[in-house]
């Protein structure tokens, strides 16, 4: 296994070993440090350096621990620390503390070499929400890496990494667009139905990056992660785009496709009733579905090791004139209907993986924009904490 390549948490010895032996160099992804960085302001603000240079490059990997020769790798050394836990949560206050935005999925392990002597590694993913500046100790620079090292960029290059968050939500909104496309097209041997569709797309900004390769296997054992929208049984099958789990039945009335670039869509068909000629969305029945899921979804793509920032995107499609019930009793309210056939409700963005609280503050604008359609100031189903409780405040 490479360090690149590998699974981070799998990382051992032999990997630091077969480092060595290649004498494999220092690049745009990878650099070496004999020592831990101590604790002076100046040593403080080369650690912040060296990790935003790589994650506002291509992300990579820093190593401490490690002694170089000529540019590789030349012996393993480690480094003194009796408390790699300590240490581990050092460097994390670090980054947290003195760098604008956050670095989301940065991952940071200790290997013991002998006692009391520990190589550090730290996995940076390429950043989609760059430039990442380090602002600690009175510093406000920015930084990117280069075959010959790390350097300061120029106007040119930072007006290049700014433009990259940009670029993601750009090809995620493609992505989405072309997969409604498809999915309400009718076509393929087994199409979703309609009277209503439910969308849930998650896209993952390293998607774009052609760096993502998901093991499908391992998706397939996990397909209880990945259960449709709304049901209660699953027919977990491979197909051309990865994985996907169906609803049964001999109609198409929901799915999960999971993608081989880390991409998640999730789709619900038939979700507009009808009740003595009026057509509704049971609301509160339809978020419960969708709330029960969406941990799920996210914790699973997190198992399979799929980087963050991640882009949430909901839609609601054939719903033009619709009424959106809100209430216990499905047909005991009538707000307004829904103004328009297809819905994009907000896209928002995750920038770190967390709990169920997490997962649900930083969706609630999407269902605050939905009830703003009905007449409310924003969605009722929340309580104080950001939780979706389904219960009217």
């Amino acid at each position: 296994m490479t360090i690149e390549r590998g699974e981070f948490d799998a990382i051992t010895i032999a990997d630091l070993e077969e480092l060595v032996a290649a004498q494999v160099p220092e690049g745009l992804r990878l650099e070496y440090k004999r020592e831990l960085y101590g604790n002076s302001d100046s040593d403080k603000r080369e650690f912040l350096k060296d990790v935003t240079a790589l994650a506002n490059s291509n992300g990579g990997h820093l190593i401490l621990g490690i002694e170089e020769s000529g540019g590789g790798a030349a012996q393993i050394t480690g480094v003194e620390c009796s408390d790699t836990d300590a240490e581990i949560l050092r460097m994390e206050q670090m980054l947290r503390g003195g760098v604008e935005p956050i670095i989301s999925g940065v991952r940071i392990k200790a290997i013991s070499v002998e006692q009391n002597r520990n190589v550090f590694i730290l996995r940076l993913p390429k950043s989609w929400h760059p430039p990442h500046r380090v602002v600690a100790k009175g510093s406000n620079r920015f930084y990117m890496r280069h075959s010959a090292g790390v350097h300061e960029p120029n106007v040119e290059e930072l007006r290049a990494l700014f433009n990259q968050s940009a670029t993601a939500l750009e090809q995620a909104r493609l992505f989405r667009d072309e997969r409604i496309a498809i999915a309400c097209s009718g076509e393929g041997d087994h199409p979703l139905v309609g009277n209503g569709r439910l969308f849930l797309h998650i896209f993952p900004t390293a998607a774009s990056s052609g760096m993502v390769n998901l093991n499908i296997e391992e998706a397939y054992e996990k397909h209880l992660s990945f259960r449709p929208i709304g049901a209660t049984g699953m027919t977990p099958r491979y197909n051309y785009h990865g994985f996907i789990n169906e609803r049964g039945g001999d109609h198409n009335h929901g799915y999960t496709q999971i993608f081989r670039n880390g991409c998640l869509e999730a789709a619900m068909g038939n979700i507009v009733r009808e009740h003595e000629g009026n057509r509704g969305i049971p609301g509160l029945s339809i978020e419960r579905y969708i709330f029960q899921c969406l941990s799920l979804y996210i914790n699973g793509l997190r198992d399979l090791g799929v980087s963050p920032p991640l882009i949430l995107m909901f839609t609601f499609e054939s719903v033009g004139g619709v009424i959106y019930h809100v209430s216990r009793n499905e047909w005991g309210d009538y707000e307004p209907p829904l103004p328009e056939g297809i819905m994009h409700l907000p896209e928002v963005f995750l920038e770190d993986y967390g709990d169920d609280v997490d997962y649900h503050r930083v969706v609630r604008p999407a269902f605050d924009a939905l009830w703003n359609a009905i007449g409310y100031s924003r969605s009722q189903f929340f309580n104080e904490e950001g939780m979706w409780i389904g219960e009217r405040r």
